[in-house]
């Protein structure tokens, strides 16, 4: 994964417990690098080791970290160049679901062989959204789910996200279903 996933993640860990607790979670990961260069790959099983030692430090199951980190990562994205090219891309929860294969390939042409995720956006009953979610990289859907509430939070939206379809359950790919309560726009 690129450097900037382990940076945000990093920025996380540091902002709500510290430095002190950082160095004790890549020390727990096996993590060498104190500083992570943005657009480096790093072998996906470093952030996994890391969101791993997070867990372990905030005694939590992992999915609740990963999904912690997904509502983190949408805050941390509106802060960099891409918030912009959100905004700019949709008004809306509803206009940024489906454009969000557009969105990671803008991203893709910052970062060269990075495999991105795709996303497939479809018209559910009652004016849902229903997100299909594909990545060769195993065990993420709690991180998607977090993300999709993020962007919830990032157009202060308020939306229900629930997991309809699981790869870890036997499906082909992870599904979400995005409700409005509100109606939404």
């Amino acid at each position: 994964m690129l450097g900037l996933v382990n940076q945000a993640l990093q920025e996380m860990v540091t902002e709500r417990l510290g430095t002190e607790a950082w160095d004790r979670i890549r020390q727990q990961a096996g993590v060498q690098d104190r500083v992570f260069v943005v657009m480096r790959q790093y072998p996906d099983q470093v952030t996994y080791d890391l969101a791993g030692a997070v867990a372990a430090q905030l005694g939590v199951p992992l999915p609740d970290a990963l999904h912690a980190f997904g509502h983190y990562w949408m805050a941390f994205a509106e802060r960099q160049p891409w918030g912009k090219v959100m905004y700019g891309m949709a008004s809306s929860v509803r206009e940024l679901l489906p454009a969000l294969n557009e969105l990671h390939t803008r991203l893709a042409l910052s970062f060269p062989g990075v495999t991105m995720p795709q996303f497939r956006c479809e018209d559910a009953e009652g004016g849902a959204l229903l997100v299909h979610y594909f990545s060769p990289r195993p065990g993420l859907a709690p991180f998607v789910h977090g993300v999709l509430e993020g962007i919830g939070a990032m157009y202060g939206e308020a939306i229900e996200v629930r997991q309809v379809q699981s790869r870890d359950g036997g499906a082909a790919h992870d599904a979400f279903l995005v409700t409005f309560p509100g109606g939404g726009a």
